[in-house]
């Protein structure tokens, strides 16, 4: 009898490409836990009728295209390069590298991935081992979220259009990066116009490249990627300490006693997310830092007897830098 196949028989691994569709031996990991959440794959099928029938008569098949989302924990900074290509690596400090990704302008080219993902079943001589390979892949978005009680969850969505018959040959799991630390929301520190927020209860940021597949004349599969304006946007609840917020809403915004017009928060930093470990003789830090900022809309929650009082942010920055810190001399 055939053995179904549980996450236990399977792999995930990836990395980047030299160029679209080509290059890259997938052998990183995600993150802590990661797990594919979603997966699909279209051959856009286009439906032809005829006249004098009312049933389909024929099919044609359009543009290969498939998606890919991926969740894990964040333990390690290098799947930011889909974002913002590799980092700049500064010189160690005590054994720790400083990996810059992002410029204010941001990257205005597309980094691509190959993926694997292996099965591997128990049954000897049956040939059923599957292999998959997904070229040309981009990140249309990244996601980070945390919560009192709560690891530092991320989820990676991506757009993929070159895959080829599987092999039947299983590969092994992706080598574990030598630093793998887990992040939770008790790491975690929030700063908004140069003051650390106190008490706050979650935080989420996203960044979506908003990429696009580009094709040619004479092939399914996708030749090229591009990417189009770079969002990112996020949103935290908070205690209700003051109205220093709900000013900066209301006022659109303004900034000081003497009340002028600012496009922005402004303060230094404007926005600061920091993932820093404590439990490590070599301290490892993932810190986000975002210029400007802006409040999007402004929401109480809690105004009832005996609970406490939340104000939650939706916001969007400009742009933004991520410096990670670990023993690291390169991407693992």
């Amino acid at each position: 009898m055939a053995t179904i196949r549980t996450g236990a028989s399977a792999y995930l691994k990836y990395e980047y490409e030299t160029s679209y569709g080509t290059g890259g031996t997938p052998n990183k990991k995600f993150g802590l836990q990661d797990r594919l959440t979603g997966w699909t794959l279209s051959h856009n099928r286009m439906d032809l009728k005829q006249l004098d029938q009312t049933t389909i008569n024929k099919y044609a098949y359009g543009q290969q295209n498939g998606t890919l989302s991926v969740g894990f924990i964040l333990s390690n900074p290098w799947v930011f390069e889909a974002l913002f290509g590799p980092p700049a690596t500064g010189s160690a400090t005590d054994s720790v590298y400083p990996h810059t990704f992002g410029t204010t302008a941001g990257n205005k080219t597309m980094n691509s991935i190959v993926c694997e993902v292996g099965y591997d079943s128990d049954d000897a001589g049956s040939n059923t081992d599957i292999v998959r390979t997904m070229r040309g892949c981009v990140a249309n978005s990244i996601g980070i979220s945390t919560s009192i009680g709560a690891t530092v969850d991320c989820t990676m969505d991506m757009t993929y259009g070159k895959e080829s018959s599987p092999t039947l040959t299983i590969g092994s799991a992706p080598t574990e990066p030598t630093e793998e630390f887990a992040y939770t929301f008790a790491h975690g520190v929030v700063k908004v116009g140069g003051a650390t927020l106190a008490q706050v209860q979650d935080i989420d940021i996203t960044f979506a490249q908003n990429p696009s597949l580009l094709y040619g004349i004479g092939a399914n599969q996708a030749v090229s990627s591009y990417r189009q304006v770079f969002d990112m946007t996020g949103r935290f609840r908070a205690s209700l300490l003051n109205k220093n917020l709900l000013e900066n809403v209301l006022n659109q915004i303004s900034k000081g006693s003497s009340g002028n017009y600012s496009e922005t928060i402004g303060g230094s930093p404007e926005f600061e997310l920091t993932f820093q470990s404590t439990s490590s003789s070599v301290q490892n830090e993932i810190k986000i830092t975002g210029t400007g900022l802006s409040p999007t809309d402004l929401s109480i929650q809690g105004i009832e007897p005996v609970e406490p009082i939340f104000e939650e942010i939706n916001w969007r920055i400009k742009s933004a830098t991520i410096v990670a810190k670990n023993t690291q001399s390169g991407a693992e």
